[in-house]
């Protein structure tokens, strides 16, 4: 089946450890992709604090965007055919049973506190962002800041109105929920949560309250439910395919919808993946489950109607 996939961090283990986009042993490659039907997926990349603060966030980012351009061209040698995701028009191709990418960014340092920076980013085809990682930059502050009771500076309020005149999705997860708030109050466009879980079922801090996701809803938003074993039990040793099922029927209720979920998987990010979910090439067995569980109709949202319905309205 044809997914669409919020999240993951496969950019940066490629960039660190020199390996291949399109075949590799971490766990998420395009040959898997492709195997399983073809899919969507957001190739983020995550800016480490350090690096940032140091003054470095845009060197380093441009070096993980030289690593996707790197692996496109291998995939394009090899007579695949990839589409970019850069426009509304882009979407009109989908779904395929090709690899397609989204280019994301995790961590907002990657701008060094510039929007000539993140215009830039535009035009090299970056179409998501996440504002803030758990700890505090100059846009907003994460979940690990929860104590300031703060939200948007000011430089981050400029940062979501030239993401939204742009056509950049703002991506809520990892902020604190004072940041939460103010993104939602200043955002012209709906907002998403690319890879976060119901703090109703696991009481983690990056996970969605329930007035966060019944908000989401009333202003088109979308989640991407996160397979980090932490966030979907309070026992990772505990997450399974049963754990993700529980979390999306539970914010499936929350919602009122079916309209607005889909996954984040997260892969390459996490260290405590569900124990029979490892890869990406598990997505065929947590379908399997979800078939019994869901209609076709809802089965088809989750996998990538939904996803591509909420890319419609920001791009």
């Amino acid at each position: 089946m044809f997914i669409a996939d919020c999240h993951c961090d496969t950019l940066s283990e490629l960039y660190k450890q020199n390996k291949s986009l399109y075949a590799n042993d971490l766990m998420l490659d395009a040959e898997r992709i492709i195997k399983n039907g073809g899919g969507l997926q957001f190739m983020a990349m995550f800016i480490p604090t350090d690096v940032f603060r140091a003054g470095a966030g845009a060197t380093y980012t441009l070096k993980l965007i030289d690593t996707y351009l790197r692996g496109l061209r291998e995939l394009e040698q090899k007579g695949l055919h990839v589409t970019r995701i850069l426009s509304r028009e882009d979407l009109k191709k989908l779904p395929n049973g090709e690899f397609n990418t989204l280019l994301a960014i995790e961590e907002g340092g990657a701008l060094d506190g510039s929007l000539e920076v993140l215009r830039v980013y535009y035009e090299l085809g970056v179409r998501c962002m996440t504002l803030v990682w758990s700890n505090r930059n100059d846009i907003a502050d994460g979940v690990n800041e929860e104590c300031s009771k703060s939200g948007l500076t000011m430089f981050g309020r400029q940062v979501v109105a030239e993401m939204n005149r742009l056509g950049i999705a703002v991506d809520v997860s990892h902020i604190s929920t004072y940041g939460f708030w103010d993104v939602l109050e200043h955002s012209t466009k709906p907002i998403i949560a690319t890879h976060s879980c119901a703090y109703s079922l696991c009481d983690h801090p990056r996970n969605l309250r329930d007035d966060q996701l019944k908000a989401l809803v009333k202003t088109g938003g979308f989640v991407g439910i996160n397979f980090a074993g932490q966030f979907l039990e309070k026992d990772y040793n505990d997450a399974c395919i049963e754990s993700v099922y529980r979390h999306l029927a539970y914010m499936m209720d929350v919602m009122g919808n079916d309209d607005q979920l889909g996954f984040g998987s997260d892969f390459d990010g996490i260290s405590h993946p569900p124990y029979n979910l490892q890869g990406v090439q598990d997505f065929v067995p947590l379908f399997d489950y979800l078939g019994k569980k869901f209609s076709d109709e809802t089965i088809e949202k989750l996998a990538y109607k939904n996803c591509i319905a909420y890319l419609e309205k920001v791009l």
